[in-house]
This record gives C-alpha cells, sequence and structure tokens, in this order.
C-alpha cells in the first residue's frame, strides 16, 4: 500500500548506520548480511545495540527535562506544570509504537507539540522514523510540515512566554533543523536497511541458484549411471534371454548343444556381473579400484562375434580404429552395441549389416540396418529407451542419430563429427 510503513527490525533505532548508534543489529527476525560471518558482524560490536538505544532515547528526554526548568519558577502554575511534564510523558510513550504506526504516531506528537514544547525532542524522533519505514517522499515531507506547524502553532500560543519573542524564533529554527536532520537520518538509515535486505535476499537466492545448479548436476548424473548401466548390461542380458528361449522351446537339441548353450547363458551373466561392478565401483569413489579399459571402437569385431552364431552380423569397418580419439570411440562402440541389441530383440535371427566409416575432419558413420520380421515375438523390455541412448549419446557430441523404416528394413543411421588434429 502507498505510503505504508515497510517492516523493519524491532532492535534497531531510527539513526544512521555510519555511527556506532546505528550499526545494524540482527536477530532471529531478519537475515543476516552476508558480510557477518560469526555472532559479531563487520563493523559492529557487541554493545552497539545498547548504545544505539541510549543515544535515540536521550533526545526526547533530555530535551522534555529541559523544558521541566519553567516549573521550577516561584510564579509557575498547576497548568504550567501539568502541560511540561503530561504530554512529553505521552509522547515518549507513543514513540514505542513508532515502527508499526509511524505516521498515526508522528500526527499524535504534533498535537502533543501544541500543548508543549518538551514534546520537540519526541518530534524529531517520531520524524526520523516516518522517513525511514515510509517510502513515499511526499507523505514523508507532508509529516514534517504538520511538525512545524504545530511547533509554530505552540510558539504562537504558548502559555509558557508572553507571545513571540527572538527566543521564539530562535527555538523555531532549532525545530525545523533538527526535523530536517530527522528526515535525512532516517532516509539514511531506510536506504541501508534496504540495501542490507537487498544483500540477503541475494544471498538467498545465489544459494538457491547453487543448489538448483547441485540438483541438476545430481540427475545429470544420474542419467548418465542409468544410460552407463543400461549400455553395459542391455547387451548381455539379451544374449542370456536368447540362449535361454533356446533352451526353453528347441527340444530337439542334442546334449552337447544343450551343454554349449548353457556355456553361454553362464558366460554372459558372469560378463553381466562383472560389468555391473565396474560400473557400481565408479560410485564408491577414491577407495574403489581401478577401473578398467573402457570398450572402444577397437573392440567391435569382439562383440560381434558374441552376435554371431545365433544371429548373423555382416561387418564393415572402413576406418583407421586406432587414430579415432577415445571419448569418440567409446561413445561409437555404445552405439554399435545398442543397434546389435536392438536388432536381437526386434528382428531375432535376422541377418544384420553393420557399417563403420569415417576421417578426421570427416567424422564416423554408423550404420546398422536389418530385415523386418514379421513373425518376430513383440518386446517391449526395452521401452525403446536403448534407442533414445543412442540419440542422446550423438547429441552428446553434436551428432545427428535418425532411425526408422527404409525399404522394408529397420535402419539405424548415425554421424558424429571428428575433428581433424591438424
Amino acid at each position: 500500500m502507498p505510503g505504508s510503513p515497510t517492516p523493519s527490525n524491532p532492535s534497531q533505532e531510527d539513526t544512521p548506520p555510519g555511527s556506532a548508534a546505528a550499526l545494524p543489529a540482527t536477530t532471529g527476525d531478519e537475515t543476516a548480511s552476508p558480510v557477518a560471518a560469526g555472532p559479531v558482524a563487520a563493523g559492529q560490536v557487541p554493545w552497539g545495540r545498547e548504545v544505539n538505544r541510549v543515544l535515540v532515547w536521550s533526545v526526547p528526554i533530555l530535551l522534555a527535562l529541559y523544558y521541566l526548568t519553567p516549573t521550577l519558577s516561584p510564579n509557575r502554575t498547576a497548568a504550567l506544570v501539568v502541560l511540561s511534564i503530561v504530554p512529553p510523558l505521552l509522547a515518549i510513550a507513543a514513540l514505542l509504537v513508532r515502527r508499526r504506526q509511524p505516521i498515526a504516531v508522528a500526527l499524535v506528537v504534533g498535537v502533543l507539540l501544541v500543548l508543549s514544547p518538551g514534546v520537540v525532542g519526541a518530534a524529531v524522533l517520531a520524524q526520523a522514523s516516518v522517513a525511514r519505514h515510509v517510502k513515499r517522499v511526499a507523505t514523508v515531507l507532508l509529516t514534517g510540515c504538520w511538525l512545524v506547524a504545530a511547533k509554530l502553532v505552540g510558539l504562537v500560543f504558548s502559555p509558557f512566554g508572553d507571545g513571540w519573542t527572538t527566543a521564539s524564533s530562535f527555538e523555531l529554527i532549532v525545530a525545523v533543523a533538527g526535523l530536517v536532520i530527522g528526515t535525512l537520518l532516517g532516509w539514511l538509515a531506510g536506504s541501508r536497511e534496504a540495501e542490507s535486505r537487498s544483500r540477503g535476499d541475494a544471498s538467498r537466492a545465489q544459494h538457491e541458484a547453487e543448489l538448483a545448479r547441485l540438483e541438476q548436476a545430481r540427475l545429470a548424473e544420474r542419467d548418465r549411471i542409468a544410460r552407463e548401466m543400461h549400455d553395459v548390461l542391455a547387451h548381455r542380458l539379451s544374449l542370456v534371454a536368447m540362449h535361454s528361449g533356446v533352451l526353453a522351446h528347441r527340444a530337439d537339441l542334442t546334449p552337447d548343444e544343450q551343454r554349449e548353450t548353457a556355456r553361454l547363458i553362464q558366460s554372459n551373466a558372469k560378463q553381466s556381473l562383472a560389468e555391473l561392478r565396474t560400473v557400481l565401483s565408479t560410485l564408491r569413489g577414491a577407495d574403489a579400484p581401478p577401473e578398467p579399459p573402457q570398450p572402444s571402437l577397437a573392440d567391435v569385431t569382439v562383440l560381434v562375434a558374441d552376435v554371431t552364431e545365433h544371429q548373423p552380423v555382416h561387418l564393415d569397418v572402413d576406418l583407421d580404429v586406432a587414430i579415432v580419439p577415445t571419448r569418440l570411440s567409446r561413445h561409437a562402440y555404445r552405439i554399435v552395441q545398442e543397434g546389435l541389441t536392438n536388432a536381437r530383440k526386434h528382428a531375432p535371427g535376422a541377418p544384420v549389416e553393420v557399417k563403420i566409416s569415417g576421417a578426421p575432419g570427416v567424422g564416423v558413420d554408423i550404420m546398422i540396418s536389418n530385415p523386418l520380421t514379421e513373425l518376430a515375438a513383440p518386446n517391449d523390455s526395452g521401452a525403446g529407451f536403448g534407442l533414445i541412448g543412442v540419440a542422446e549419446r550423438a547429441a552428446d557430441l553434436t551428432g545427428t542419430a535418425r532411425y526408422g523404416v527404409v525399404a522394408d528394413r529397420h535402419v539405424l543411421d548415425v554421424s558424429l563429427p571428428w575433428q581433424d588434429p591438424t
């Protein structure tokens, strides 16, 4: 709401932060500045808040005591004593709620200022509080004009003197100067308080951004681990499933063929377990044993040999695998592995063609294709995540991956960039 006071720290007084009386205090109701690294903020002494309160409250109290001097006159009247004591006490009591209702307190203090000059100190503090907590400059200036007008009316109709005198002019000038200083100090304290809040907000935003960055890094790492798990296990487990299916559905196998199939199942299961241990060891950090070399394009022939016994695969490699960069070679191997796994799932027994070609500066092209088989049993075990992983690996290298049916063949076509080192 325009002109409404803004929340402030109850432990801070309406004085400038440039002195010991205006050092920012930190309580549980506000966020500490980022520079406050311990129980005592930079530039603040432990007794700063106590000094702050003493200096602030000394202004209205000392001025109220000063204006009690007319009560010592032998010609004093009861009305004079009452006006010298009661309005200042009421004004000081009203100052206790100046942070929550700064404008209302200033209006009440102005009324009391008309009745007694001893309220002038409370008026200065009330004006400083308005300047500090109210954002609209026009409201602050109007409040100051109200207090000046109240002081002027009090001087003209004062029961403490004999009309307007030189002392009255001096007193008006001092009151106006005090109100101006109170306004400036209130604005200064308000600006420092707003700056402190801005620093706190910036610190919180930075902390939240850091948490978000860490969470994103964790999610990316989980995604990488999940993709690696899929890559290293899907191939082996699909072989286990295929050989197990042979044992379950082929009743015409000889004992030697059954033993050989069981041996293949055992071998692939052991290799799956070993690869699983390798992936999990990376999660254990520095205490884990050294990670074995990751497969690369040089191992593609071994990968194809594992498949050819039950599914014919024609491999055509037209590049020097020894000079392919390590990261590119590992990604290419995983892409070929996933392509063969996909063909084995959805076209078991169908011949597969694998073509790998490329050169530095040209890139690496991988094409895996197989004919469609109408009698293949539906296989949803991979849920399509394998080809999605291929696309992600290609994108990780700023390459492209396309897959689909072309002339009654399922084709996986991947292009990966290969920078020319020269």
